[in-house]
């Protein structure tokens, strides 16, 4: 998912200019945003450190986590939570002008303690990385991996034709590459530190990936749906930047159908169970809950519930089959 969290404004009706094309919603104008309204330290420091994504990829991680190796796993979820919580605070630092003409909260406090943060969030990654590798050394790889990939979306260092880029600014990869970081934190982690546990078909793992992965891709696109004018002004080539606000929408309800479908497979082809086949709610409370709030013009307020709507199915899912189980019922049902 993008990295990127929002204050919770909602812009006049008349500061919002009429979109381009058929269909259009209404979108907020990055000239016409106030600027980040004062709060509490606590709501800007959560606000800094995105913390409902931070909330989802831990879930997801247990969750994945409990389907490939039968185990719950809190402790691990905490270094997806940390792992996130670096790449998004980096991110924060090194997107400040962005931030400032999307209204992002906290986005002041960052300009002002810029390299204090920085030097900060580089002491808490290498101390971790110690930490977590006398625990689980074989995770230390997928950790480096993480990492890496979070500082080519947030620095310049990734190679191009026209020299040195960031994975933000090249299409396609800025919205996949954060995909990737979910697969490794939700997938790879459980499977490197629990070696010998996994008790799901590499097939069924494949198939719940690739369910993932474009479902992922629908908050990426969401959420740049949000930034449209920002990210016009900084350049930076987003699916509704370049193709416009109503192909954006088409691609998010393909990559949903999409999604769908990838399930459906895997539960027909006996890859999966009927078990996981409930994970199709997903897509469905996504297009239900975007779609009336993309005709009238998504606010951060919008993406931040759309997200912990996300964290919310997950628990729900996990505490469902776990009274399912304790019940006596069968673990799972294939076709």
């Amino acid at each position: 998912m993008d990295a990127r969290v929002a204050s919770t404004y909602n812009a006049p009706a008349h500061t919002r200019p009429r979109a381009e094309g058929p269909n259009e919603p209404v979108m907020t104008s990055a000239a016409a945003l106030p600027s980040p309204r004062s709060t509490s330290a606590f709501a800007d420091a959560l606000a800094i450190a995105r913390y409902h994504i931070m909330l989802v990829a831990m879930t997801a991680c247990i969750v994945f986590g409990w389907l490939m190796t039968g185990r719950y796993l809190p402790w691990l979820a905490i270094v997806v939570g940390l792992d996130w919580f670096l790449i998004n605070l980096m991110n924060r630092i090194t997107d400040i002008d962005e931030d400032l003409k999307n209204g992002i909260q906290g986005t002041e406090r960052v300009a002002r303690r810029k390299r204090l943060l920085t030097i900060l969030s580089l002491v808490l990654m290498g101390g971790s990385f110690l930490g977590t590798h006398l625990v689980w050394p074989g995770l230390t790889p997928y950790r480096i991996a993480v990492q890496i990939i979070g500082f080519g979306y947030n620095y310049k260092i990734v190679p191009t034709p026209r020299g040195l880029s960031r994975f933000k600014e090249i299409y396609f990869l800025k919205n996949f590459g954060s995909s990737v970081l979910f697969v490794l934190t939700c997938f790879a982690y459980p499977l490197v530190t629990n070696e010998g546990a996994r008790i799901m078909s590499w097939s069924g793992m494949i198939s719940l990936a690739l369910f993932f992965v474009p479902f992922e891709l629908t908050y990426e696109i969401l959420y740049d749906l949000r930034d449209l004018e920002g990210d016009k002004q900084e350049g930076i080539p987003t699916y509704p930047v370049v193709h416009g606000a109503h192909r954006a929408r088409q691609i998010i309800d393909g990559l949903l159908l999409l999604s769908s479908g990838v399930l459906l497979a895997g539960i027909v082809s006996g890859a999966l169970g009927v078990r996981e086949g409930l994970m199709l709610a997903a897509p469905v409370t996504q297009i239900v809950f975007y779609r009336p709030r993309y005709r009238r013009g998504l606010t951060a307020h919008d993406c931040i519930v759309l997200t912990h709507l996300g964290t919310a199915q997950l628990v729900l899912y996990l505490v469902g089959t776990y009274v399912w189980l304790r019940a006596g019922l069968p673990a799972n049902i294939y076709l």
